[in-house]
């Protein structure tokens, strides 16, 4: 059993490419996952990793280990999975990432009415703004705003993500600039999110045809939430999905422009890694979250 520990620690440092990560990963401390490693070389009688200050490499011994110890995991989540199919109801611990203002926002609500409806679960939720970093065996479920990239992951859509041009009242009673058209952005301050996987384009619709806008911004956030934020001072306009800034509209902190230029881009998916045998507790919360949202959130 200690040897089987031990192989998930080396297999999630491996994955995560530093002790910490891993460590933060598996909920241990830094100095427990690197005993539990050392441990293993010492019984296997090889060194498995090349440690330097800044980075870790495989040895030749440690690369194959490391692919037998994936097929181990996999098969021993298998297993799992199986197990809990044929308990009376979900139980254990569930790993859920999301994008840091979209689980902010909107994931606490969904999250404790399925933990009152399946009290067995506990849930753990981490906020982090990478888009599609592999899932590790650390994390059941991600949610990530799409359209998705070429991976092996297996994605269900959430809701849909239109993005459109905001400003606060007082920053439109302040500037007296034209607004008509996208290409007048141009002419005004601007706010702009640095994590847009458009690059440095906004990007608008005319008669069904992109319209791609290159915005001369100040003031660059790589969070969405500081952008609300931002644009809600009354810097300048702003370019937001829509599942952010509507609690600014509704609160009249924020207004909505040039409405029929706004661009449909993708959608937000619940991503998790395709096996035959999805674990109850996995299946559940994936069911739940999509029906919670197809019923609730209107965007």
């Amino acid at each position: 059993m200690a040897t089987l520990d031990a192989l998930k620690v080396f297999v999630e440092v491996v994955r995560s490419g530093s002790f910490t990560a891993a460590a933060r990963r598996l909920g241990i401390s830094k100095s427990l996952a690197s005993k539990r490693v050392a441990a293993l070389e010492e019984e296997l009688g090889v060194s498995l990793l090349n440690r330097s200050t800044r980075s870790l490499h495989l040895t030749e011994a440690g690369q194959i280990y490391y692919e037998h110890g994936l097929r181990i995991r996999e098969e021993l989540a298998a297993a799992e999975a199986q197990v809990q199919s044929v308990t009376a109801r979900p139980r254990g611990q569930l790993k859920v990432s999301a994008q840091v203002s979209f689980g902010f926002m909107y994931l606490a609500e969904p999250t404790t009415a399925f933990m009152r409806r399946y009290p067995d679960v506990a849930v753990e939720i981490l906020l982090e703004d990478q888009r599609f970093e592999p899932i590790d065996d650390a994390v059941d479920l991600a949610i990530r705003m799409g359209p998705l990239p070429p991976s092996s992951l297996v994605s269900r859509p959430l809701c849909k993500v239109v993005y459109g041009l905001y400003a606060a009242p007082d920053y439109l009673a302040r500037i007296h600039q034209p607004l008509h058209h996208p290409q007048d952005i141009a002419r005004h301050d601007t706010v702009f999110y640095g994590n847009y996987d458009l690059g440095a384009h906004w990007r608008f619709s005319l008669n069904g045809q992109p319209l791609d806008v290159e915005p001369h911004s100040r003031l660059v956030i790589n969070n969405l939430l500081g952008v609300v934020e931002a644009a809600k001072a009354g810097f300048g306009l702003a370019y937001l999905p829509t599942f952010a800034a509507r609690a600014a509209v509704e609160e009249g902190r924020l207004v909505p422009l040039l409405q029929p230029y706004w661009n449909e881009h993708g959608s937000m998916l619940v991503l998790f890694r395709s096996r035959k045998y999805l674990p109850d507790k996995t299946r559940a919360y994936l069911d739940f979250i999509t029906d919670w949202f197809h019923e609730h959130l209107v965007l």
